[in-house]
């Protein structure tokens, strides 16, 4: 638990090796970290083992501990005194000497009658600890003024024999200190070094405003946010259920605020009974965010035998009525999808509401889920009014015009039918009707992903961008749906553009405030793409999580994103198959019909021997694409490059020649690499290897420059199932000189502690080049290494 703890960390740090006769003091409530912070601290600047940490120094048996709690010795005989009258009777010198020797000793057991009265020796451990010296009593607890009387004698025998003192205290009762004694306020954690102590710590994930919540009840208490996340169910922590705060305090909290609890006059506690108490977003929003210690007032409350919701504190999802407008608006902007039927259409038609309908409806395309209740019937349940789809663009459409209100209409009607046809009856009018909406201010997060999705599919990747921009600023104010479909709209661009890494990047922000989102069929078919390009990750599985229940749109997208990663690697057969069925349930995906076109005849003509597209994906290529849909300058290359597939103009080819060097738009590193790699596998399947190998050769370069290390997979599996790879691969020698000696050890079977042990470096290195080399060389593990250099093994490794 000391993630966030920097500062803390090089204070304690800096006392435990400077020379100052002073005593340093760690404040903090149980749980907070104490311990596991000194500790740390002490372990970073190399006192380890020259260390001693004295435990329960307050009770009737103390005891002696080295920082790994491996050896003990029994210090009853100097226990803190806890009357003034006894302070005169504690032997701060035996104290030391009986902790010096038993430590000299090697931890051998003795009574206090058995220490050798001898101060020469005091090294800890026989070894003589290099590190510095450092007393650490720990758990002192209030510190009262004869407590401090008693550290303080302690600290000067000490400071005589080389010892520095840290002591570990949950509050000070002391108006003043002496002069010689540092405190260290030990501050409640951050949320993002809380969210690292929980990761660690739970095995589910936890949501980020779940965090957020966690952190504002415990107080940055690590001990008591972990307590309070272990009383929570996996959909709570992942938000897919909504949690507002705990009804009870644990038993971590009660030993936190015992002492706060007890100092509380009557007035103050009545007080804090009457807070009330709520959600971290209620409390921003009203300012109940001023209460410091949430549980404490929650303890006063108890105390006072207050009722848990007639003094202001909010209902538990348990306590509330039966779903209505408001609660199922709450449940859809927070995406607490768990608390939902399985199907939101239910949801509107029980209580018809217009606003609510425009949320249901965004939800369930944003998540990819089935919304019309059959194919053919209304598209929203009867009683909702023809205005619901104002909501499902503005947050106010009364500000909006009664054209732009039209075009909203028109829009989401054909956008909710391409949900269950996968197909757009006419795409001039729905391109014209965008564009107007777009102009128009206030809008919706979740809207703007519907409409950066339409842009996309019809080839319009500037006008998405240039809407996500125009519509995206500061998320304050801004629902949980609003900021996953802003994140969501970012990855589909960065996909559609080829940016892998910016994909993953985007996913991940929005798993992590929705962990679901990982589940959800356009995420796992982007992050199945953007795997396969950035580490040539071949895609586990086809078969999508609860089968039945998304659109024939997603699908179909989803079905698309697949087929491009098993392209990058190289399986073309499962591209076509997925390709195939990506087109026939949706024509108009995502991607755009000129790139999922592309892909699906470069796979068909690399995975048959003939060359041939087939009848089954020719009937996929019509109607002809709008040349409206290939404006821009990747989507121009694209389609270039499907003509130049489907010419078969011999090699070399004056298509594809055309495409490279005389583009009509320039295209970016992304369309090149697949340009090159289509022009390389189409010159190898004619026959011409020496021109296929150049034109693949130059692409291994270029993909080696944009991180999109995934391809050099695939074309080694495009070669070896061709049976024309080379006598070596080029990426061989680009590995160092370190790299090839760990290379080779790895493929004579050395483990990872051996091949530190023979280059000299630690096994953490090793680990970190050779997966280094894996990405350099377009694998994935230890067993494509060996594999790799079974079969096409360079020089420098063949003989060694």
């Amino acid at each position: 638990m000391v993630h966030g703890r920097d500062r803390e960390l090089r204070v304690i740090g800096h006392f435990a090796t400077d020379l100052d006769p002073t005593v340093l003091v760690v404040r903090g409530l149980s749980g907070i970290g104490k311990t596991t912070t000194i500790l740390h601290a002490l372990k970073q600047v190399g006192a380890g083992p020259s260390a001693v940490r004295v435990v329960r120094p307050c009770s009737p048996r103390p005891s002696a501990h080295d920082l790994d709690n491996s050896r003990r010795i029994d210090l009853s005989a100097w226990s803190v005194p806890d009357r003034p009258e006894h302070d005169a009777d504690f032997d701060a010198a035996g104290f030391l000497r009986a902790v010096s020797v038993w430590a000299g000793d090697g931890g051998a057991a003795r009574g206090p009658r058995e220490v050798p009265q001898r101060s020469e020796d005091t090294s800890w451990g026989r070894g003589g600890g290099a590190g510095p010296r450092v007393l650490f009593v720990d758990d002192v607890g209030v510190l009262t003024a004869e407590r401090a009387r008693w550290l303080q004698r302690l600290a000067d025998e000490a400071y005589g024999q080389d010892w520095r003192v840290i002591a570990a205290v949950r509050s000070i009762a002391v108006e003043s200190l002496s002069d010689d004694v540092e405190v260290l306020e030990l501050a409640p954690l951050d949320r993002m070094s809380l969210r690292r102590v929980l990761d660690l710590e739970l095995s589910a994930p936890v949501a980020a405003d779940v965090v957020e919540n966690l952190r504002w009840w415990s107080a940055g208490n690590p001990r008591i946010a972990l307590e309070l996340a272990g009383s929570l169910t996996a959909a709570e922590l992942g938000g897919d259920a909504s949690w507002t705060g705990p009804e009870t305090v644990g038993s971590a909290a009660r030993r936190a605020y015992r002492a706060m609890l007890a100092g509380l006059d009557p007035a103050t506690m009545t007080a804090l009974a009457a807070t009330p108490l709520g959600s971290t977003t209620t409390a921003r929003r009203d300012g109940r965010s001023t209460v410091r210690h949430p549980l404490l007032a929650l303890l006063c409350r108890e105390v006072r035998g207050a009722d848990g919701q007639a003094d202001g504190r909010e209902p538990q999802a348990h306590d509330r009525d039966p779903i209505g407008p408001a609660a199922a608006a709450r449940i859809l902007d927070g995406l607490h999808l768990d608390e939902l039927p399985d199907r939101t259409w239910a949801l509107v038609a029980a209580t018809p509401d217009p606003r609510l309908a425009a949320r249901a409806v965004g939800v369930s395309m944003l998540t990819g889920r089935v919304w019309v209740d059959h194919l053919g019937g209304p598209l929203v349940p009867d009683g909702v009014g023809q205005d619901w789809t104002d909501h499902l663009w503005w947050r106010d459409p009364g500000a909006v015009g009664d054209d732009a209100r039209a075009a909203g209409a028109r829009v989401a009607e054909a956008l909710l039918r391409l949900e269950d046809t996968g197909d757009l009856p006419d795409a001039d009018p729905f391109r014209a009707d965008l564009r107007l909406i777009g102009q128009t201010p206030g809008q919706d997060w979740v809207g703007v992903e519907t409409q950066v999705r339409a842009l996309l599919l019809l080839g319009d990747v500037v006008g998405a961008r240039s809407l996500l921009a125009d519509h995206s600023g500061e998320s304050s104010g801004r629902t949980v749906a609003e900021i996953v479909a802003r994140d969501l709209a970012a990855a589909r661009i960065a996909a559609f553009d080829g940016r892998a890494v910016d994909v993953r990047a985007h996913l991940a922000h929005a798993a992590e405030l929705r962990p679901s989102v990982d589940g959800w069929l356009p995420a796992r078919g982007m992050r199945a793409s953007a795997d396969a390009v950035v580490d040539g990750t071949v895609p586990a599985s086809t078969m999508p999580a609860q089968a039945g229940s998304w659109s024939a749109r997603a699908l179909g997208e989803y079905a698309a994103d697949l087929g491009a990663a098993h392209l990058v690697v190289g399986q073309a057969e499962g591209a076509v198959a997925l390709l195939t069925i990506a087109l026939e349930h949706c024509a108009w995906p995502y991607r755009g019909r000129v790139q999922v076109r592309c892909d699906l005849v470069e796979a068909a003509l690399a995975s048959t021997p003939s060359g041939q597209v087939g009848p089954r994906a020719e009937r996929l290529l019509e109607p002809a694409v709008a040349p409206e849909e290939r404006v821009a300058g990747d989507v121009a290359a694209a389609h270039s490059r499907l003509g130049a597939l489907l010419a078969d103009d011999g090699v070399p080819s004056a298509a594809f020649e055309a495409a490279l060097h005389t583009p009509s738009a320039p295209m970016s590193p992304w369309q090149r690499v697949r340009m090159l790699v289509a022009y390389g596998r189409y010159a190898v399947t004619r026959g011409s290897d020496a021109t296929g190998h150049t034109i693949l050769d130059e692409a291994r370069t270029l993909v080696r420059l944009a991180g999109m290390t995934g391809w050099l997979r695939g074309i080694d599996v495009f070669l070896a199932e061709t049976g024309t790879e080379g006598e070596t691969v080029p990426e061989w020698e680009v590995l160092g000189r370190p790299e090839r000696e760990m290379v080779r050890l790895a493929v004579h079977g050395a483990t990872n502690s051996q091949i530190a042990q023979a280059t000299f470096v630690s096994e953490r290195t090793v680990v970190n080049r050779l997966r280094q080399a894996y990405t350099t060389l377009g694998i994935r593990d230890r067993r494509d290494l060996v594999r790799l250099a079974e079969t096409r093994p360079p020089a420098w490794l063949a003989g060694g």
